[in-house]
């Protein structure tokens, strides 16, 4: 795991029913995704805090899933990408919206 994962905003508009405040926000269905691992779900909330940023370092990620190991926190990231809600870019992810995972 990189000690900093750029992160690039492809969700698009904020949709009327996102949570969160200002610039930090995600939508609510993630939630209630098939097949997605709590630990995922809360890793994709955490990534959308941080896209503002445009990164994430590894201590971040680490607070974020505080009780994964690197490889873990590895795992989930490739969960969230075998879900389409991340897509890899050089050096970092892509954060989909949820409207790409759930149809």
């Amino acid at each position: 795991m990189p000690e900093v994962t750029l992160l690039v905003d492809r969700r698009g508009e904020r949709p009327a029913n996102a949570v969160g405040a200002g610039d930090f926000w995600y939508e609510p269905e993630v939630w209630s995704l098939p097949d997605l691992s709590p630990a995922a779900r809360v890793l994709y909330a955490g990534l959308c805090s941080f896209l503002q940023r445009g990164e994430i370092n590894r201590h971040d990620l680490r607070n974020i899933l505080k009780a994964c190991t690197d490889e873990e926190i590895s795992e989930t990231l490739q969960e969230l990408a075998g879900h389409e809600l991340l897509v890899q870019v050089a050096g970092g992810f892509e954060v989909r919206p949820i409207k790409t995972a759930s149809g």
